[in-house]
């Protein structure tokens, strides 16, 4: 079951929970803004982690597969297990955007939101879905590599590609500034979109399950520290070198460098930990990382609704530590009320999908992960 990956979907889930709390919490707040501030240096990077995860899961779950049918039968149970969690929460953002962002739902393009095409950020109803559509982008080509190549041949196709796009995005970064503010905008949305560096987060994590596949990975609890040193020295990075701005697109290549290698190594050290007999506790990972997709698209419905409600103004009222214990409870509400809704209702809507795309239980992996991000 991957437990420790579960538990990784989880964390990154909470990384961009934080971070997008840590944004609402006041400068005149000093303990709460401080505390929450170290995370926010690199939460959004949670993302990251849900790429490489997915990377990594494609090619798990899809072992020895082979062939149109099996392609068909892979994208089925993505398209099943992708929208059966948005699309709920599409619908929330539209009823709750009349009332507390009516503006940018008079924006947003709702169809190509609900289909999840890919578009502007500003054309998007529920943001942080933009992360969706580079996921059902992967899984299209994914099933397409499925579909149409024997197994043997992949890894050389996975190495081929992630080569020409690290070379791609590396030149255009630091050889023609084609992503500097001036020349951003230069290229059209889907050449910006369908070779952008956040494809080599899902290659390389893809890559990494072939190689463990055959491979094991010694000194596995070296290779966890080291990524989560990483990871943290990102933030850091961000900070010093971005001025904290790293997830903005003009610094997508450096991000995906920064943090996409910790993120590989953390899901390379947290596999091969549980190969050694390390594990996190079973059940709460397998819950609380089935309940990371509800979480990543909860939580800005969740806070949206509080800032409208005044919670961020009342608290404010308050000293820090009072504020500091606001704010956490926030974001265990957040958790617990996505768990919930994950058990009662996420699981019975994706068993609904499956059934309605013909997708019989000997059909479907047992492991379903998603970002999540």
């Amino acid at each position: 079951m991957l437990i420790n990956v579960q538990m990784l979907r989880f964390v990154a889930a909470m990384l961009v929970v934080f971070y997008h709390t840590a944004a609402r919490i006041p400068e005149s707040s000093a303990l709460p803004y401080q505390l929450f501030g170290l995370v926010e240096t690199f939460g959004f990077a949670g993302v990251d982690i849900f790429f490489v995860i997915s990377g990594y899961i494609m090619v798990y779950t899809t072992r020895g597969r082979a062939g149109p049918n099996q392609g068909q039968q892979f994208m089925r149970r993505r398209f099943a297990r992708i929208y059966s969690g948005y699309w709920p929460f599409f619908f929330a953002a539209w009823l709750l955007f009349g009332f507390i962002r009516p503006e940018h739902l008079a924006e947003s393009h709702l169809l190509k939101s609900f289909l999840l095409w890919p578009q502007s950020l500003n054309l998007v109803l529920l943001q942080l879905s933009w992360t969706l559509s580079f996921e059902m982008y992967f899984y299209l080509l994914f099933a397409l590599l499925v579909s149409f190549t024997p197994t043997g041949v992949r890894t050389r196709i996975l190495v081929s590609v992630t080569a020409l796009l690290l070379a791609f995005n590396g030149y255009k970064h630091f050889v023609i500034a084609g992503f500097n503010p001036e020349n951003f905008y230069n290229y059209p949305f889907y050449q910006r979109f369908l070779t952008s560096p956040y494809m080599l987060e899902f290659l390389c994590g893809a890559l990494l399950a072939q190689w463990l596949e055959k491979n094991r990975l010694p000194m596995s609890r070296v290779w966890l520290l080291a990524g989560s040193l990483l990871f943290c020295a990102g933030g850091l990075i961000n900070t010093v070198l971005y001025s904290g701005l790293s997830e903005q697109g003009y610094h997508v290549f450096p991000r995906v460098l920064v943090f996409g290698i910790p993120s590989v190594l953390l899901v390379a050290g947290l596999v091969a930990v549980e190969s050694d007999g390390y594990m996190a506790n079973r059940r709460f990972s397998i819950q609380a990382g089935g309940a990371s997709y509800a979480i990543y698209l909860s939580h800005v419905l969740i806070l949206g609704l509080a800032g409208y409600l005044g919670v961020g103004r009342w608290l404010a009222g308050f000293n820090d530590i009072i504020t500091l214990i606001g704010y956490t409870l926030l974001v265990s509400l957040i958790f617990v009320i996505s768990l919930l809704y994950y058990l009662t209702i996420e699981k019975r809507l994706h068993k609904l999908f499956k059934q309605w795309l013909a997708l019989s239980p000997t059909s479907a992996h047992k492991i379903t992960l998603k970002p999540g991000v």
